[in-house]
């Protein structure tokens, strides 16, 4: 999978770096002189890091570095201007009139937290430790995979060089995938329009955000005012963190199954020995260790090969299908009695969703996750029939227990869902009525 924004090896910098190792004649490395080299620095404990200082190798300071330089290339990128108190002070009341109108279409309170306008830096802020929630168990995948598959069983000609690619692979890993993440992250920071707009629940809070910036550039070409499409924004938002701050288990059961996936990533490293047979060896140059790394570092991000990744994508799928399903049928009964324009401007959502944008394409990049928003209107349906048949507090109480989920059959055919639940929760006669009173500390009627 390539990717424009993460540029190409700086060879340069490594041929310097060797230089300055003491090897020589670079332009015609000597493989031998190489591996020496190295196991005479393991032995001496200075270690061998290309390009990683002291606080690459301390987590914390790194995790540090890739934020403070994701949040410079989303300023650099388009700007980062500061909110004045007017704008603020309008996102807390036109926050304040969606919730007042999801409150009649929902069981879900609200989280009893203000709305906030904040920057792009603010939101990569709020929402770095979300981030590294989800990045940390990938970083370590990659580095214990890069490891496992250099020390694997190698032809004999090759262990010297395989026990000295294994520490040097697994300190490389975190540096090679943090300098993808902090494009990435820029890219969404400078996309994104409100705080979960990604699907996940990244925040450490429950509150309702909106990154004014990137709405203006977002309604330049639209055919509605910004004060409508900024209020149809918040209506979802605040839909959505009603969703997740009432249903206790579902971001972290989000999380969970993206953990799964990245532990499950693997690396092709049969492609990659190839290009280090002992043949090879006396003919090695440095450009070709340097193809050799780049090809180590696109195979980091391909699409789900695995069963068990499959699985989890598909899982991934459903549930935040479930979760925007039931954003766009909320929002769109809360908006319908005071918004006319609202079916337009829920479309122009659906476009935004199904298009190649930062914000939709950001597990792809990262994970090689390919979340596309197939059943989100399928999702939509099912919640309105569940309604339907349910009622609104039924229709909510389905979040109750993952068990409890519709299944991909179901978004198929919502109302065989609707069947399945009446059948299985058949109406209570007043002996079983009492019973339930009773034990659960009730008076009798």
């Amino acid at each position: 999978m390539s990717n424009p924004s993460f540029g190409p090896f700086d060879f340069e910098q490594l041929r310097k770096m060797l230089e300055q190792l003491g090897l020589g004649d670079v332009d015609n490395l000597n493989l031998e002189d190489l591996v020496a080299h190295v196991q005479r620095m393991q032995a001496s404990g200075s270690g061998f890091m290309f390009g990683m200082t002291p606080a690459d190798r301390d987590p914390d300071a790194a995790w540090r570095t890739t934020l403070t330089a994701a949040k410079h290339l989303a300023a650099e990128s388009g700007g980062d201007p500061e909110l004045r108190p007017e704008e603020r002070s309008a996102i807390v009341d036109a926050e304040r009139l969606a919730q007042s109108w999801l409150s009649t279409v929902t069981d879900f309170s609200e989280t009893g937290r203000p709305a906030r306008a904040v920057t792009k830096g603010d939101w990569l802020d709020e929402t770095g430790d979300g981030w590294r929630a989800v990045v940390d168990p990938i970083i370590d995948g990659l580095a214990d995979a890069l490891q496992r598959g250099s020390v694997a069983e190698q032809d004999e000609e090759l262990q010297p060089l395989a026990q000295m690619m294994g520490p040097m692979m697994k300190q490389s890993a975190s540096l090679i995938y943090r300098d993808r993440l902090k494009r990435e992250l820029a890219r969404v920071a400078g996309d994104i329009l409100t705080g979960t707009e990604i699907g996940f629940n990244l925040l450490g809070s429950s509150d309702v955000l909106i990154v004014p910036a990137n709405v203006a550039q977002f309604t330049q070409d639209l055919d509605a005012s910004d004060t409508d499409v900024t209020l149809y924004l918040l209506l979802r938002e605040a839909a959505r963190q009603r969703l997740f701050h009432a249903v206790g288990w579902l971001s972290p059961q989000l999380s969970a199954l993206l953990a799964h996936y990245a532990r499950e990533i693997t690396i092709d490293f049969e492609a990659i020995a190839d290009s280090l047979r002992p043949e090879n060896l006396e003919q090695l140059t440095m450009e070709d260790m340097v193809a050799v790394g780049e090809q180590v570092r696109g195979s980091f991000f391909q699409p789900a090969t695995t069963p068990t990744q499959v699985e989890i994508l598909e899982r991934l799928e459903v549930l935040l299908a479930l979760v925007e399903g039931w954003v766009d049928h909320v929002a769109g009964r809360a908006a319908a009695p005071w918004m006319p324009n609202a079916p337009q401007l829920e479309e122009v959502l659906h476009r935004r969703r199904g298009s190649a944008t930062p914000v939709t394409g950001v597990f792809t990049e990262l994970l090689g996750l390919d979340l596309r928003p197939r059943l989100v209107r399928d999702a939509k349906n099912l919640w309105a029939a569940v309604e339907h048949s349910r009622d609104v507090a039924g229709r909510d109480a389905v979040w109750g227990h993952p068990d409890l989920l519709p299944t991909r059959a179901h978004l198929a055919d919502p109302l065989s869902f609707t069947v399945e639940a009446t059948q299985e929760a058949p109406a209570e006669d007043e002996m079983d009525a009492e019973l339930r009173r009773l034990l659960e500390g009730e008076a009798p009627r």
